[in-house]
């Protein structure tokens, strides 16, 4: 019995080893997303709920080092519990990635900033510098509106001819929509992995504790 204790014990100190470092990343894939979605839409709500796992999973994870320490059947259900509310949220998060098209958001995202460029000119600028690109399409968006092409469609603002971005911010940032939703994807279904593993080594570990103890209360008596 203390050798299965043990097993288990070394299962758990693994799995909630790995998981804050997968919470982690969740939390800061869903940053990043935060900036291409639409406040109200299905894909907001599922990124919030996101920031909420990654963050949850960090904690619950504390928890089951806590339980470990002790050998504790109280906080080792109570981490139980957490795992299977986080599972069921996964389910939602996996669910909503899958037939999100992150693409289109993102061109949305991307056409909307263009609707009104003087307004947005501080946030396109970013994404520029970011991304190594200028204009929507290309610089001729900046020619079309009878603007002058503006320094941070140039490498390190030089102004200088051979420092021009030429690409269009467009598909840079729909392949970086691609990799996103690819990425989040492996992330949210290797989170779904461990925290399975969790709730079936946290289950039989609580039931091995509650034996230990009924069997040590029947040696006393």
């Amino acid at each position: 019995m203390a050798l299965k204790l043990s097993i288990l014990k070394a299962i758990l100190a693994i799995i909630n080893t790995v998981l804050p470092l997968l919470g982690t990343g969740l939390v800061a894939l869903s940053v990043y997303e935060l900036n291409t979605s639409t406040p109200g839409t299905m894909q907001h709500i599922s990124i919030v709920i996101q920031i909420f796992v990654g963050s949850f999973v960090v904690l619950t994870s504390f928890l089951g080092c806590f339980g470990l320490c002790g050998a504790s059947f109280s906080l080792t259900w109570t981490y139980i519990t957490c795992i299977i509310l986080l599972l069921t949220l996964q389910t939602y998060l996996i669910t909503v990635a899958g037939v999100t098209n992150y693409v289109k958001n993102t061109t949305n995202h991307l056409d909307k900033l263009w609707s009104n460029v003087t307004l947005n000119a501080a946030e396109i600028a970013k994404i520029e510098q970011q991304y190594e690109c200028c204009g929507k399409s290309g610089t001729r968006d900046y020619l079309k509106l009878d603007k002058r092409i503006p320094k941070n469609c140039y490498r390190n603002f030089s102004g200088a001819q051979n420092d021009l971005y030429t690409v269009g911010c467009l598909q840079p940032l729909q392949e970086m929509a691609r990799k996103s939703k690819s990425t989040g994807l492996i992330i949210k279904l290797t989170l779904f992995g461990f925290e399975m593993l969790a709730l079936f080594a946290s289950f039989f570990m609580g039931i091995t504790i509650r034996n230990v103890r009924r069997r040590e209360l029947f040696v006393d008596t």
